[in-house]
């Protein structure tokens, strides 16, 4: 589902979101229900974040999957390329999930341009050639990616699309199969998928997003001078 802007900025987090788990625990049958989830507490991962016991995860909701329903391994993947939950790796490399309501304040705080990083010569070598490879030949599957790289950059090809992801400059946009030989992720760039995320992130801007993720994140036990925003989410103080 295409982003769209929220009709009110009044929206107020659920004073009783802390005890999601009372709610969620095996609630989780099939894939509608786990954006349902994501919807509910807006951010997750999906395992549990050892110092942070409260902040929520997929694991813990997850229930008995329903007969005939796809494999929750394909769950991330499919509702992810439908625009109906975003997957990242944004939480300190764990994967975890956005709603499109929070995307845009994950975006302002965590995302990067690489023009910029370009210019300023903060982006390596490596990070460079995965960068452009998408950027001109994107949509790319891992796999073809990897074939355009030079050796160091090809075996350090998977660490470098995490650091990508995480900036939300590139993310993935389909998988090439099913099965352990044909399985790979797509990537393209994140201002090709969804430019309107970009746009949302932007008119949000830095200062108010950062307010708007401290109060929603208090719910979950993670107060707003926690070393959650620095060791988790990478914030710089």
């Amino acid at each position: 589902m295409p982003y769209t802007e929220p009709h009110s900025d009044s929206r107020k987090v659920d004073t009783q979101i802390s005890q999601w788990h009372a709610q969620w625990v095996g609630a989780l049958h099939r894939p509608e229900d786990l954006v349902r989830f994501v919807d509910s507490v807006e951010c997750c991962t999906c395992n549990a974040l050892p110092k942070y016991p409260d902040f929520p995860y997929q694991s813990a909701a997850m229930g008995q999957v329903d007969p005939g329903v796809p494999d929750p391994w394909f769950w991330k993947d499919d509702l992810h390329n439908e625009k109906r939950i975003y997957y990242t790796r944004v939480f300190g490399g764990q994967p975890g999930f956005i709603s499109y309501y929070l995307l845009p304040a994950f975006i302002a705080t965590n995302g990067e341009v690489a023009d910029e990083l370009l210019y300023y010569g903060m982006m390596t070598q490596e990070s460079q050639q995965v960068y452009q490879a998408i950027e001109t030949g994107g949509p790319v599957s891992t796999k073809n990616l990897k074939q355009l790289l030079t050796p160091d950059a090809k075996h350090s090809a998977d660490r470098l699309l995490i650091d990508l992801e995480r900036k939300f400059i590139i993310t993935k946009t389909g998988i090439t199969g099913r099965t352990l030989g044909t399985y790979s992720y797509i990537w393209d760039l994140v201002e090709r998928w969804m430019p309107e995320l970009l746009t949302a992130a932007d008119k949000l801007g830095r200062k108010r997003a950062e307010t708007k993720l401290r109060e929603h994140l208090q719910a979950f036990g993670i107060l707003p001078d926690s070393p959650f925003y620095v060791k988790v989410l990478g914030w710089k103080v």
